[in-house]
């Protein structure tokens, strides 16, 4: 059973439906639906809340392979009798043969690359999502055997139903030149239920997997407040927006939201074809021929763009070049066409048509699509030719 047929296969055994586990969770029903029919994976602070609440272990909503227990095994699993009469409740942790099922997992999908050209950029996808989820389950663990909880707030009560108004805004920001080279800019904004400006200090929290950000939060005139911040790029984040008592020093953590896949909307995906004269894919690699140490290149190339990770396609090329090389010399290249949107399929298409003779073996060449997105992000993608013997990994 895949994740999203477990977490199902759980909610109606507790006779929940998906807006109230949602409730339970923070979240919309359209979220545990996408989580329920594959659509989405949940994020760890979730996963772990789905394992407490449905008495399951991590391991068994991750791993395709881990059979439901039924509920005498649940009860042997999870609840123990200690010799004065109390119940211990034992809550799910991570184990190390979780994080080598995922290891294993994405260098199973890395091998599979092999003989599938136009699958390439969807398993280079697969691959990254796998790490960092890996990266997650690790920092989620860490985080359990600190404290024994779920990460929550340094300091103060958490309010999930405290807002009645709020709003989160982001966009990337790409610098080369600084150490941090890839952020996010926020734009944040919360009106409270309970208002007191007069003794409340109010503040921005933002985190994630363990790192905490803070912004100051000014108050406006229709009672919300408002700030913006930036931060190091992140896979997904919680925002609260944080009051302090003047006089008594407690602290309320209010809720806004836990966003999740964000990297991925900013994420091009690539694959190409060579064409024929009437447009059609040419498959018998006779776009690139090598032989007695010389190497034409000739025909109809078409880069193709898209997101098959998320909704929000808000990166897109605006250069695109073909490139021939030999080490660090650039023997050509040429100026692909601008990469046009189609509105059918929500993805881009640039075009070219090299006319190349190097008097070089193609197994000493490489050729290169090089692509800069709309937020100055340069991209390099191999280009193989599988009727040469050098075919690509």
């Amino acid at each position: 059973m895949t994740t999203g047929e477990k977490i199902a296969a759980l909610r109606r055994e507790k006779g929940l439906s998906q807006e109230v586990l949602g409730e339970k969770l923070g979240l919309s029903r359209q979220a545990v639906s996408k989580w329920e029919s594959d659509q989405a994976v949940p994020t760890m602070d979730n996963l772990v809340e789905l394992s407490r609440l449905f008495d399951v272990p991590v391991d068994t909503l991750l791993r395709p392979d881990e059979p439901l227990p039924d509920k005498e095994q649940k009860s042997s699993e999870w609840m123990k009798l200690a010799p004065d009469g109390f119940k211990i409740t034992y809550s799910p942790v991570l184990t190390k043969k979780t994080k080598w099922f995922i290891i294993a997992v994405a260098l199973l999908l890395f091998v599979s690359v092999i003989g599938n050209l136009f699958s390439i950029g969807y398993v280079q996808m697969l691959q990254t999502q796998v790490e960092n989820l890996r990266l997650r389950v690790e920092a989620m663990s860490a985080q359990m055997q600190q404290s024994g909880a779920e990460y929550a707030p340094a300091e103060g009560q958490t309010e999930e139903d405290a807002l009645s108004d709020y709003d989160i805004a982001y966009d990337l920001k790409y610098s080369p030149n600084k150490t941090v080279t890839t952020t996010l800019e926020l734009s944040l904004s919360a009106r409270p239920k309970e208002l007191n400006p007069d003794t409340d200090i109010p503040k921005f929290t933002i985190q994630s997997a363990g790192k905490s950000w803070t912004c100051a939060a000014i108050l406006e005139q229709d009672n919300s407040y408002v700030g913006s911040t930036e931060i190091p790029l992140r896979d997904a984040f919680t925002v609260y927006l944080t009051l302090t008592d003047r006089e008594s020093g407690t602290v309320r953590n209010l809720l806004l939201e836990t966003l999740s896949g964000i990297s991925n909307e900013y994420r091009l995906q690539f694959d190409y074809q060579w064409l024929d004269e009437q447009g059609e894919a040419l498959l018998d690699g006779s776009a690139i021929t090598s032989e007695n140490g010389s190497t034409t290149i000739r025909g109809w190339l078409q880069y193709r763009f898209y997101n098959a990770w998320s909704d929000q396609f808000r990166a897109y090329p605006v250069k695109c070049r073909l490139i021939l090389r030999e080490g660090d010399t650039e023997l050509k290249s040429l100026e692909m066409s601008a990469a046009e949107y189609n509105e059918e399929n929500g993805q881009y298409y640039a075009y070219g048509e090299p006319d190349w003779t190097v008097l070089k073996s193609f197994e000493d060449l490489e050729l290169i699509a090089e692509v800069t997105d709309s937020y100055g992000r340069v991209y390099e993608w191999h280009i193989y030719d599988y009727a040469i013997e050098k075919a690509g990994p």
